[in-house]
């Protein structure tokens, strides 16, 4: 397992050609095998700027319309947003555009329940379309912003997935393509604000893998490190002044304040800005929720995950409801309340069989384990060894295993 912070940081970094971002890190377009139409992408152009006609991504009454349509989705009204951007999909020049946009969907799903891999066949298959797509577009003009916006998306999409899934070889090949790609957008269009995004994951993270594991700074001659303070300024200002990017932007800050930073504080405002505009997107509320816990903000966390059990449906959202009453538990259990701890966590192993992995889920095993310690706690030794011995009996190598193990006679 110490070689991941490692394999991490190699995704992330890159020397002058081999730049890297969030989902990954890059090797010159050859090296990776890219198509030649890549290669010959990602030079500077040596013509007249284009019209701003000439490309779907520059022209103002597109990016009006996709503004609107990514409120919608992130709210998850996917068909809303589809059908507002459907005269637009309908000509050939979009057609990157619109494949790219109709995966988007399966990768919501995907992340708001990362430890299921249902759709992702059909998510790597929507995002290689889009990919194809982008090089009949791309062998006709190697500068055409949409094609090369819409090629470097879906390889950090899917070099982010196959990141998830341990997949680092794939995830390797796909994010050197992406940076590639960046890299060519930049010098053609380097006015855009969105390019900051990818640019300050790739200063952030590399800094970060640096400076915490010694094994990444035995090897930092041949990947050297960004700046984090420089990464979380770049996407400060892709947060502001993106076109497209602003949500993930916003997401990231999130997302490296909580999990990275250790500042829920900070997380929250952050948070609290997704929420205004996507109140519906059950993830950002789950995010929220975490941050709440982290605080020892217990009261506010409560109420708050009362709200999200309003708003999530137990026939498509189990995922949610996993984490939410498992977390429910905790806070009970710390404030005394072991009869409604108790409640909570059986709520979360009754959803074990909605989800896939079932009981081996981390929620599913963090709720058993805790639900033994309650036991314990109470004196009821049977029911705490006969949750400790079904955890032993799984297949899994989560470190929860070895816990309940020496709670066992």
């Amino acid at each position: 397992m110490f070689l991941k912070p490692v394999l991490i940081f190699l995704l992330l970094s890159a020397p002058a050609e081999w730049q890297a971002t969030l989902s990954g890190p890059l090797v010159p377009a050859a090296a990776a095998g890219i198509p030649h139409v890549v290669a010959e992408a990602v030079q500077p152009i040596q013509e007249e700027e284009p019209d701003q006609y000439r490309f779907l991504l520059l022209r103002q009454d597109f990016i009006s319309d996709v503004q609107q349509a990514t409120q919608l989705l992130y709210n998850q009204q996917f068909d809303e947003a589809s059908s507002l951007l459907s005269a637009w999909f309908a000509s050939e020049q979009a057609r990157p555009l619109a494949l790219l946009w109709d995966a988007l969907p399966l990768w919501w799903q995907i992340l708001s329940d990362l430890e299921a891999q249902q759709h992702d066949d059909a998510f790597v298959g929507k995002m290689e379309q889009a990919i194809r797509a982008s090089d009949l577009m791309l062998r006709r003009d190697r500068h055409n912003l949409d094609a090369l916006v819409v090629k470097t998306l879906a390889n950090g999409f899917l070099a982010r997935l196959h990141a998830n899934r341990g997949s680092w070889y794939r995830s390797l090949v796909h994010g050197r393509q992406a940076i590639n790609l960046l890299n060519g957008i930049e010098q053609l269009y380097p006015e855009l604000p969105d390019i900051q995004f990818g640019l300050g994951l790739y200063s952030y993270f590399t800094a970060y893998f640096h400076e915490q594991y010694r094994l990444v700074r035995v090897v930092s001659w041949m990947v050297p490190a960004g700046d984090m303070q420089e990464g979380l300024s770049r996407l400060k200002t892709a947060a502001d002044e993106s076109a497209f990017m602003i949500p993930e932007a916003v997401y990231f800050l999130a997302h490296i304040y909580l999990h990275y930073e250790q500042q829920p504080e900070v997380a929250e405002l952050y948070l609290n800005r997704l929420l205004e505009e996507y109140p519906h997107n059950l993830f950002f509320n789950r995010l929220l929720l975490r941050s709440y816990y982290r605080q020892g903000r217990l009261y506010e966390a409560l109420q708050f995950s009362e709200q999200i059990l309003e708003r999530a449906d137990p026939s498509t959202a189990p995922a949610t409801l996993e984490e939410v009453y498992t977390m429910r538990g905790f806070i009970y259990y710390r404030r005394g309340r072991l009869d409604l701890a108790e409640s909570c966590f059986l709520k979360t192993l009754a959803l074990a069989p909605q989800l896939e992995k079932g009981d081996t889920r981390a929620q599913q095993l963090r709720a058993r384990y805790q639900l033994g310690r309650l036991y314990e706690r109470l004196g009821r030794r049977d029911e705490a060894q006969q949750q400790f011995r079904h955890i032993v009996s799984l297949r899994t190598d989560s470190p929860v295993k070895k816990q309940a193990r020496r709670h066992l006679d």
